[in-house]
């Protein structure tokens, strides 16, 4: 095996979970995304590899939004693709809402000599995707991004919950294997820190769980759970998710 080509997954755009997919395959990896409804493949990691994906812009017009007011984002501002496609006349697609969140940036900050422009760090995540906890967006792909530099770390999960006291709560599991109990707690008492610090000061709890507890995924993973309980005019209700 000399090339990987990753795509569906946030997987190729978080360098640590890069990084240890190319360890594990002893093989290159490169980063790519498509849409079933623009019929074919939309952005691409060329050789230089500069930290992000060009835009196959003769194929498509791509706009990056505020996904909240619609209105147009600059250049390494995060916002949502709008895409337009050319290339599927059948099915038009115009000023399509992809719900991606991305970061766009300037074709000079490669150095391969295209003049497409990037998407920096790739797709950074969905709109939908995002969770809000005690007025603190959370994104899946930042987690994960922090835990997958912990190279001890196997498997995890995050866990969204509401406490006793109505208070929403957040917790990372973590597989741990072949460690002992003083290098494990480290390891937790490091991720909880590197975890708060790139969420505004969020406690976050980070907990060991048996080896092999966690599930795997052979498609697209879904590493969130979220069991919080809703209050509303009708009443308490739990959300699964």
């Amino acid at each position: 095996m000399k090339r990987l080509i990753l795509s569906g997954e946030p997987a190729g755009s978080i360098p640590a979970t890069k990084r240890l997919i190319e360890q594990e395959w002893g093989a290159k990896a490169a980063d790519t995304a498509g849409m079933t409804e623009v019929g074919t493949i939309m952005v691409f990691e060329c050789e230089k590899q500069p930290g992000g994906t060009h835009i196959i812009e003769d194929h498509y017009i791509e706009e990056v939004v505020d996904p909240q007011t619609g209105r147009p984002v600059g250049y390494g501002e995060l916002g949502e693709r709008l895409i337009t496609s050319f290339g599927r006349g059948f099915i038009p697609v115009l000023r399509y809402r992809t719900r991606d969140l991305v970061v766009r940036v300037p074709a000079s900050g490669c150095t391969c000599g295209r003049t497409f422009d990037l998407y920096e760090g790739g797709i950074r995540g969905r709109v939908d995707d995002m969770k809000l906890v005690r007025g603190t967006n959370v994104y899946p792909r930042a987690v994960e991004s922090i835990v997958r530099e912990f190279e001890e770390i196997d498997e995890f999960r995050i866990h969204l919950y509401t406490a006793e006291g109505r208070q929403d709560e957040i917790e990372v599991l973590v597989e741990i294997p072949e460690r002992d109990g003083a290098s494990a707690d480290r390891i937790i008492a490091e991720l909880g820190k590197a975890l708060s610090q790139a969420h505004e000061g969020l406690r976050f709890g980070v907990k060991k769980v048996e080896n092999g507890s966690l599930p795997r995924f052979e498609l697209k993973a879904k590493r969130l759970q979220d069991d919080r309980i809703v209050i509303g005019t009708a009443g308490e209700r739990r959300v699964t998710a």
